[in-house]
C-alpha cells in the first residue's frame, strides 16, 4: 500500500519524501511558541502568554502527521532500516511530543508555571534542531538511498554501463545502509567483503532471508518477490559485482 501511494505522487511530480513539505510547520510552531512565551514573560503579558499555549497544542497536532508521513517514507526509502540518523530522528521526535505536551498542561496556568514552560520550551526549540541536523545528515551526509546514482563507485569514476538497472535498484533498496559497499548499521560486516556475493543463488537466497554470521535475524530488513523480483535480483547481483572493485 505505502508502495502504490508512492508510485501515484511520482506520477503527479513529487518523487520527494512525503513529510519533508510539512515538517517546517512544527518545527516553525514550535519556535513561535517559544518566542512568544519569552515575550509574555519579559513584558508580562497574560495574553501573550496563552497564545504561547495555543501556539504549542498546535504545534502538538501537527507533530502527529509530521511522524506519520516520516514513518512512510522511512519505510518506502530506507526499508525500514535503523540507521543512526533515524535512531536519533525517533528519540527527538519522541521527547517533542512529550515537552509539548508538558508544556500545554503548564500552560493551562501561566502564572505559575511560566519559568518551567519556558524551559520546557527551549528543549523543544532543541529537539527541533536536532530533528533538523539529523535530517539533514540522511540527505547530505552520504545516507540517502539516491547516494548511489549521485556518487558512483571509487570517488567519481564511472560505473559499468553492464548493470543501469542493477544500479538504481540499488540506489533504491541498498544504498542507504550499504553506501560505498560499507554498511553502516554493523560496520564489520560490509558488504564489499561479503561472502554472500560469491555468487547469484547465495546472493538471492540471502536477501529473501537475510541472517547474521550466527545465524540470528539481523537488522536487515527480507527483500521478498513482491518488492525485488529474482530477476532485478540477477540485475542488483549484476551491478554489486560490476561496482565492489571500485568500492574503497
Amino acid at each position: 500500500m505505502i508502495d502504490s501511494l508512492y508510485q501515484f505522487v511520482t506520477k503527479i511530480g513529487f518523487p520527494d519524501p512525503l513529510h519533508a513539505p510539512i515538517t517546517h510547520i512544527p518545527i516553525g510552531l514550535v519556535i513561535g511558541a517559544f518566542l512568544f512565551l519569552a515575550v509574555g514573560i519579559v513584558f508580562a503579558r497574560k495574553n501573550v502568554l496563552t497564545t504561547a499555549r495555543h501556539v504549542s497544542i498546535l504545534a502538538f497536532l501537527f507533530v502527529f502527521p509530521t511522524i506519520l508521513f516520516g514513518v512512510f517514507d522511512w519505510l518506502h526509502f530506507f526499508k525500514g532500516a535503523l540507521i543512526p540518523p533515524i535512531k536519533m530522528k525517533m528519540i527527538l521526535a519522541s521527547a517533542l511530543l512529550v515537552l509539548l505536551a508538558i508544556g500545554i498542561i503548564l500552560g493551562s496556568e501561566v502564572r505559575l508555571h511560566a519559568a518551567p514552560m519556558l524551559v520546557v520550551y527551549g528543549l523543544a526549540c532543541v529537539a527541533v534542531v536536532g530533528l533538523g541536523w539529523y535530517g539533514a545528515r540522511l540527505v547530505y551526509g552520504g545516507w540517502s538511498p539516491g547516494a548511489a546514482q549521485a556518487a558512483p563507485p571509487g570517488g567519481g569514476t564511472t560505473v559499468k554501463a553492464a548493470a543501469p538497472a542493477g544500479q538504481k535498484i540499488f540506489a533504491d533498496n541498498c544504498s542507504a545502509c550499504h553506501p560505498n559497499g560499507g554498511n553502516v548499521v554493523t560496520a564489520e560486516l560490509p558488504l564489499k567483503t561479503s561472502k554472500k556475493i560469491a555468487d547469484l543463488a547465495t546472493f538471492t537466497a540471502f536477501i529473501r532471508n537475510p541472517r547474521m554470521p550466527n545465524g540470528s535475524a539481523g537488522d536487515m530488513p527480507a527483500f521478498g518477490t513482491d518488492q525485488v523480483s529474482d530477476k532485478q535480483a540477477g540485475e542488483l547481483y549484476s551491478y554489486i559485482s560490476s561496482a565492489v572493485s571500485g568500492w574503497k
